[in-house]
């Protein structure tokens, strides 16, 4: 599986992960990585700036929706309802967040229900790894609200 869609996604549509150089590392249809190089997003303690990292978090969860809604035959008009995040330590290089697997069972009932309302919600994990260790923890409520 390529995650060529999502980066085409990016490409033409979000300025600011342009900007950030975020592009797809890896997906598998469980998971998906995204890689931003700490150049365009470096603070004054030569660490990654807290919104930069914020915002590969959440992608690396809104991508898995999108990729996975791509792989389903959709063209899908996502949102975030809600989000958190905890910084645990600093980010000392490129920012490359995953997206933690969800129970494929979850995934099902997401798309059942999109298929019985035109919409669903899911709520995803993405995690950045510095040095062996979680430096960062996202959680987010992603829906489907419709198709294009």
């Amino acid at each position: 599986m390529s995650g060529k869609a999502l980066d085409d996604f990016i490409a033409k549509y979000l300025p600011t992960a342009q900007h950030m150089q975020i592009r797809v590392e890896n997906y598998d249809g469980s998971s998906l990585q995204l890689h931003a190089p700490l150049a365009p997003s470096i603070n004054d303690k030569l660490t990654a700036f807290g919104g930069s990292i914020y915002v590969v978090a959440v992608m690396a969860c809104w991508g898995m929706v999108y990729m996975r809604c791509v792989d389903y035959g959709l063209d899908p008009d996502i949102v975030v309802a809600e989000a958190s995040i905890e910084y645990l330590r600093p980010v000392t290089g490129d920012i490359v967040a995953s997206s933690i697997a969800t129970d494929e069972k979850h995934w099902e009932h997401f798309f059942d229900r999109f298929d019985e309302r035109g919409k669903a919600k899911i709520d995803l994990q993405s995690e950045i790894i510095v040095d062996g260790e979680v430096a960062v923890r996202f959680k987010g409520l992603y829906a489907i609200v419709g198709v294009k």
